[in-house]
């Protein structure tokens, strides 16, 4: 024997099944887990499929764990509460003066990072994590002390304040326009290179959506550009290749500098909002609430609830 352990299913499966096994729903572990029904449903019948049995009776009355379930169930949450213990005494032992926020590339670097220099010169003491991912961060993270994430509906409940409306207009480099007249309606868009983001993200704003808002009716783009990052989109619509759309909260320092210009007279409001949530009830007087309360402002909001 070669001593390396048998392979585990996905945490994520496992921690479904646990979900649904002690609430007894599909629908109340997708509500606890921040997921769909189906998506737990799914996870789920994987975790079956992976072990070749049946885990719950399902029913028009709901669920139950079949005799097989309910062997695996005490196994499993007992191994995840082994997990969430040892989870906690670490976080206990770290520094209690370090803050990770979780966000998007985008965000952090276009948005977030420009502005926690002010934060740090007045909280010095303090260490601050920038966790960049593009996946979504789950609502009780264990990652992440606060998320700041753009969302299409609106977002409720203790621990979750609005930051901004968002404007999304067409910009591009001066040199892009250099010795011809700038295109100055939404239906010339279509004719020129425009920068997409391949993001399959359904909340982010593509231009075929924006182009859709703006009354035109275009077909296929003409000369699109299809780039996955969307701060290298801005530094390729910055080098003069292209036509991106400008998040306002996110390009404004490429205004104020002149390296993009907007094109058009008008923005166009995005049809959602940046949200700032913490994981985890938070004090005030904590690094994480002294953090949540500098990006709120000197006017604190208050959390968007029902």
């Amino acid at each position: 024997m070669d001593g390396r352990p048998e392979p585990l299913p996905p945490l994520q499966n496992l921690r479904a099944f646990e979900a649904a096994a002690r609430l007894e729903s599909f629908t109340a572990a997708a509500g606890e887990l921040c997921l769909t029904q189906g998506a737990v449903s799914r996870q789920i019948r994987t975790l079956e499929e992976r072990l070749a049995v049946s885990l719950f009776d399902r029913g028009d009355r709901g669920v139950r764990l079949t005799a097989a379930g309910r062997r695996y169930c005490d196994v499993v949450a007992d191994a995840l509460g082994a997990i969430a213990r040892a989870t906690a005494e670490l976080v206990a032992d770290q520094n209690d003066t370090t803050v990770t926020v979780g966000t998007t590339s985008a965000i952090a670097s276009l948005w977030l990072m420009p502005r926690l220099t002010g934060f740090r010169r007045r909280a010095p003491e303090l260490e601050i994590r920038v966790l960049a991912s593009d996946r979504d961060f789950e609502r009780n993270s264990d990652e992440v002390d606060l998320v700041i994430e753009y969302a299409r509906d609106p977002q409720h409940g203790a621990g979750v304040w609005r930051l901004f409306e968002e404007e999304i207009f067409p910009v591009c480099s001066p040199d892009y326009l250099s010795g011809r007249a700038a295109p100055d309606r939404a239906d010339q868009l279509p004719l020129e290179t425009l920068l997409v983001l391949d993001d399959d993200h359904p909340d982010w704003m593509g231009w075929t959506e924006w182009l859709r808002r703006a009354g035109v009716e275009a077909g296929p783009l003409r000369h699109p550009i299809r780039i996955n990052s969307y701060p290298t989109l801005l530094q390729a619509a910055a080098a003069g290749e292209g036509i991106a759309l400008g998040w306002r909260h996110l390009v404004d320092e490429f205004l104020a500098a002149g390296t993009l210009v907007p094109l058009l007279p008008r923005a166009m409001t995005a049809p959602g909002a940046f949200y700032l949530r913490t994981t985890r009830p938070v004090a005030d007087d904590s690094p994480c609430g002294r953090l949540r309360d500098w990006f709120l402002g000197t006017h604190l909001q208050a959390p968007v609830t029902t």
